[in-house]
Order: structure tokens, then sequence, then C-alpha cells
């Protein structure tokens, strides 16, 4: 797999996105070891534990691009309210209060899934659009021809053509966040393992990107 912007491959810079967490986790813990009641000792204690949680983090991100991978990352599946897992995605990041935009007909739609990893897709998107603007990010849902049609859109920078072909099929490189730049590739494999799809919807005058989850309805 080929990063972008470069021709680095991907798992090249695996090392070094790891290696960031992991030396200010050593540097912490030799600190805490040779002064452990020295005056910096709950700044240090406080590294140990934000970079250990963002080492977790990126952990559990490379665990489910393998499980992807090996398409073992849906594996549940029952009859899910959609505008629950969204409201839940929605309530998990309180700095980005949204009201979902409903067509008419796209109340009380069900979808047949894993409640988990729906709930996983539509934060992560959330969290894309809230990152490039979060006063423009919004949400909106549609109902055509038995599927359920969720629109993440925002009014951020513009992106060239280059740009919007990689967005959802490589990796991020740098990561927008303190990732491995693998979410949105991870939120496309959950769409397709709900026998749906994650792909670039056509910009409307008043945006600069719309991701559009496609997720056919539970009969």
């Amino acid at each position: 797999m080929q990063s972008e912007g470069n021709d680095t491959p991907w798992f090249d810079r695996l090392a070094h996105d790891l290696r960031g967490p992991l030396t200010s986790l050593q540097t912490a813990a030799y600190l805490l070891r040779t002064d452990p009641g020295g005056a910096n000792s709950k700044e240090l204690a406080d590294i140990v534990v934000r970079q250990s949680q963002r080492m977790g983090r990126m952990i559990e991100e490379l665990d489910d691009w393998g499980r992807a991978q090996q398409k073992r990352l849906v594996d549940r599946s029952e009859r899910l309210d959609l505008e629950v897992a969204l409201d839940m995605a929605i309530a998990s990041q309180h700095e980005l209060a949204i009201d979902p935009q409903y067509e008419a007909d796209a109340r009380g739609l069900y979808v047949q899934g894993d409640a988990a990893r729906l709930t996983q897709l539509f934060r992560t998107l959330l969290l894309h659009v809230g990152a490039r603007d979060a006063a423009s990010a919004c949400i909106k849902v549609s109902r055509h021809a038995g599927h359920a049609h969720v629109e993440f859109c925002d009014r951020g920078p513009a992106l060239d053509a280059a740009a919007r072909e990689r967005l959802l099929q490589a990796p991020l490189v740098p990561p927008p966040d303190d990732g491995l730049g693998l979410r949105l590739l991870i939120a496309k494999a959950i769409a397709e393992g709900h026998g749906g799809t994650l792909s670039l919807a056509p910009v409307r005058e008043d945006e600069s990107l719309c991701m559009r989850c496609m997720l056919p309805l539970a009969e």
C-alpha cells in the first residue's frame, strides 16, 4: 500500500507513527524512575497516561484495519434503528452539536447490521467533516430505492481532484488526528460490511466535501 504524497510505502511509516508515543512513554518512565518524588512527577505521570491512551487507540485502529482486510470487521447482525445509531454517534462528540436534516420519508428507517460498528462509521465521518469546518458540518438523511443515504458535508477547504480520489482509497498521510490515517478506510469497510457503500457525492454550491454512506434498508 502506498502513502499519499510520496513514494514511501505506508507500512514503512507505521513504525515511525508508533514510535512517537512510545518515545514519550519511555522518556517519562525513565525520569519517573530516576526521580520518583520530583517536582515534575505529576506532569510525567500525565504524559504516561496520555501517550499510553494514544498508543492504545493506534493499536485499536490497526486491529480494525486488519479485521477489515480479512472481512471480519462486522461480526453481528441485528435490526437497527438508523436514527438511534446516528444520534449515538452525535452524542459521543459533545463539541459537534448537529441536528441531522431528514427528508420527509427518511424517518423510522431500519438497517440490518452491527450497532457498534454502525455508530463507529457515523462517528468517523462526523469527526472528519467537523475537523475540516465544525461551523458548517451537517448531516443529511434521505431514502432512495430501498436504501438509506446518510451524507456528511461541510464547507471546509476545497479538495483538488487528486485529493478527492485518494480520500477513500489510501491512508491519510499525515493523519488528520493522532492516529494512523486509517479511519476513513475502516469506515468504508464498515459500510461495505453492511452491504452498502461509502463514496464521495457530488458537492453542491454551498459545500466543498460531501461523503455519502448508502445502506440497504431492512425489510
